[in-house]
């Protein structure tokens, strides 16, 4: 199926919250272009009709952020493009909801606040690889670029506030566009993966209430992110060029490439 050139969402028949990020307006009230860059879940339920479209559309690099056991988990599709799949972003500290879950200290609460501070500590963490990551991206421009974890949601949200900020679309936005997850993702089949490590670690008892926030996304998460940017570096634009190495010749690269205008 040929979706429209403005559409948000590639009804791709294996897509995973496959999402343009074209069309938002920065500041300056230009519009971010469509079917430049692309957000999504894992590619390996892509049909060939999937691989066809993708590649009419000009997608010619793939930004894989998952580990190396995700990827060998659910593996790529063979999409006729370049993959940079050594990125390996871990978010969090998953000891810390084992150790919360073993004393019995694991609620909704307090999982939502783990995840939470997950963004909020992560900020360094992930600095050698999104700073490939952008640079990947600045240097592909002339292309169609595609970036990816396994659900699009936490680690793909993230690199697409980066994105957005750059291009210095608004703050409000930019949390918007992290919140789509809700509409175009299920996140049931996560928790069930999830259900299954608890079994497999020979855990008895759960609520599913307790693993929700590790499936979802909340407007907190992201806040705490551009939060966190913003108490240590200032602002999007400080985090990019001190951390991440994103010059001013690139940022001018990135708005001509990707702004209408």
């Amino acid at each position: 199926m040929t979706a429209s050139r403005n559409s948000r969402v590639l009804p791709l028949d294996g897509g995973i919250n496959f999402r343009d990020l074209g069309g938002y307006v920065n500041k300056d009230g230009k519009a971010v272009r469509w079917r430049k860059v692309f957000r999504c879940g894992h590619l390996s339920n892509l049909s060939e009709q999937d691989l066809d479209e993708l590649e009419k559309i000009g997608v010619n690099k793939i930004n894989d952020f998952r580990r190396e056991d995700e990827q060998r988990q659910s593996p790529s599709k063979s999409l006729r493009a370049d993959f940079i799949d050594d990125y390996q972003i871990s978010i969090g500290d998953i000891s810390r909801f084992w150790e919360f879950l073993f004393d019995g200290e694991l609620t909704p609460e307090s999982s939502h606040e783990l995840v939470v501070n997950s963004y909020r500590s992560c900020i360094n963490d992930v600095i050698p690889a999104f700073t490939k990551f952008m640079r990947e991206l600045v240097n592909n421009l002339d292309g169609v670029s595609v970036f990816h974890c396994s659900a699009g949601k936490d680690r793909t949200g993230m690199a697409a506030a980066l994105i957005l900020g750059a291009l210095e679309v608004p703050r409000k936005v930019i949390v918007e566009d992290y919140l789509l997850t809700r509409k175009y993702y299920n996140p049931t089949r996560l928790i069930e993966i999830i259900e299954g490590h608890l079994r497999e670690a020979k855990v008895k008892d759960w609520d599913r209430a307790w693993l929700t926030p590790y499936v979802s996304v909340h407007e907190d998460n992201i806040n705490a992110f551009l939060d966190a940017i913003d108490d240590q570096y200032g602002s999007i634009k400080k985090y990019l060029k001190d951390a991440l190495k994103v010059s001013e010749k690139d940022l001018n690269k990135l708005h001509h490439a990707l702004l209408e205008g």
